[in-house]
């Protein structure tokens, strides 16, 4: 159940970041959620069900981003999930210091994986320096939005933590 509300909180979260964006005039600091969720799952659930719900997560990324290869932030968002998985093992990720360093790496990672995708699997891909044009403000708004965004996934989190459905599917 905690994954699929988590899911569903990305989703809402990105289908309400760019028409908001758009409608402010602010789209150039566009906040990647997925990223942002797949550190918290990293930090805070177990393996096999933060990964697959990681990969789910980018899944709708890869449904939100126009013209890009299908499956491509799938597979970034799980190699996130695995880079942080090991960093929070290791220290607190969620503090408010090493979740900025933390999202700034991820982010770092992030960027750098989706240009090295881009060229072996997108051969439309000709303007190098655009996908880092925009990098910085992106990573820097991405990492500082975490200090916001993963204290919401643990409201929300802390919200459904231990409340199951006890009644019937039928009333009868």
């Amino acid at each position: 159940m905690r994954y699929i509300v988590l899911t569903i909180t990305v989703f809402v979260l990105f289908a309400l970041e760019t028409p908001v964006l758009n409608v402010l005039g602010l789209s150039a600091y566009s906040i990647d959620v997925a990223l942002l969720a797949a550190i918290y799952l990293a930090a805070t659930s177990p393996r096999f069900g933060g990964f697959v719900t990681a990969v789910i997560i980018g899944f709708v990324a890869d449904s939100f981003t126009p013209g890009g290869v299908l499956g491509m932030n799938m597979e970034i968002m799980g190699i996130i999930y695995l880079v942080t998985r090991g960093l929070a093992e290791r220290f607190q990720v969620l503090s408010p210091l090493p979740l900025v360093a933390v999202a700034l790496v991820c982010s770092t990672l992030d960027i750098l994986l989706v240009f090295l995708f881009s060229i072996v699997f997108d051969r439309n891909l000709t303007q190098y320096s655009m996908v880092f044009v925009g990098a910085v403000q992106h990573i820097l708004t991405t990492s500082l939005a975490g200090l916001v965004l993963v204290p919401f996934f643990r409201f929300i989190d802390r919200r459904i933590q231990g409340r199951r459905y006890t009644g019937s599917l039928l009333r009868l």
